[in-house]
C-alpha cells in the first residue's frame, strides 16, 4: 500500500483509533530515544513506520541532522525528522515553481504549524536552546567531553520523553489532518 492510500485509510479511522495511533508513534519515538542516539532518526523512524512514509534511504539521509544538524546545536534534529515526515507525506513530487505547486504550499503550511507548535512548547527551534530549557544548560556535542557528559546524564530520557514525544505528536497530528485540496 502506498503512502497516499495509507494516509487515506488512517484518516478514515475513528478519532479514538487515530489517538491510539498517535500514542503508538509517540511510544516508538520514545523507545528509540532510550535505545539509540540520533534524535532526527528517532522521530522520523516512528513516523515512517506507523504512517508508511519514505524508505530506508530517507532514514539514512537523516543521520547527519542529529544534535541540531551535525551536532552543531542549531535547529533541533528531532524537529527536522518530524518535518521530513511532513515533507514525505505532502511535499512536492517534482521540481516545479513554488507559485504553482499546491504540494509545496501544503507542505510548507503544515510544516509551519509543526514549527510553531514546537516553538510555543520549547521557546526556540534551536537544539542548544531546547537543552537549556529542559536541562538548565546546553552542551557542545562536538566536544567529546561535553558530549559524554550530556549522554551520561541520569535524566537524559527527558529529551525523549519531552522533546521527541512532542515532535512526533505534532508531526503526526499535522500529517493526519485532511488534505487542503
Amino acid at each position: 500500500m502506498g503512502k497516499r492510500e495509507t494516509l487515506k485509510k488512517i484518516r478514515q479511522m475513528s478519532p479514538e483509533e487515530q489517538k491510539q495511533l498517535i500514542m503508538e508513534i509517540e511510544e516508538t519515538a520514545c523507545s528509540n530515544a532510550k535505545a539509540y542516539h540520533g534524535c532526527s532518526q528517532w522521530t522520523l523512524y516512528a513516523l515512517q513506520e506507523h504512517l508508511n512514509l519514505g524508505n530506508r534511504a530517507v532514514f539514512r539521509a537523516s543521520s547527519a541532522l542529529a544534535g541540531g544538524v551535525a551536532e552543531s546545536g542549531e535547529v533541533c534534529g528531532a524537529l527536522i525528522g518530524g518535518l521530513m515526515a511532513v515533507g514525505l507525506a505532502y511535499g512536492r513530487s517534482k521540481l516545479e515553481s513554488v507559485e504553482t505547486s499546491s504540494e509545496f504550499s501544503e507542505a510548507m503550511e503544515r510544516s509551519a504549524r509543526v514549527c510553531d507548535g514546537f516553538k510555543n512548547e520549547f521557546g526556540s527551534l534551536r537544539c542548544r536552546d531546547v537543552q537549556k530549557a529542559i536541562f538548565g544548560k546546553s552542551w557542545d556535542l562536538r566536544n567529546p567531553e561535553e558530549k559524554n557528559e550530556f549522554l551520561s546524564r541520569e535524566d537524559i530520557d527527558k529529551c525523549g520523553d519531552m522533546v521527541i514525544k512532542k515532535v512526533a505528536r505534532l508531526a503526526a497530528e499535522v500529517i493526519l489532518e485532511p488534505p487542503f485540496s
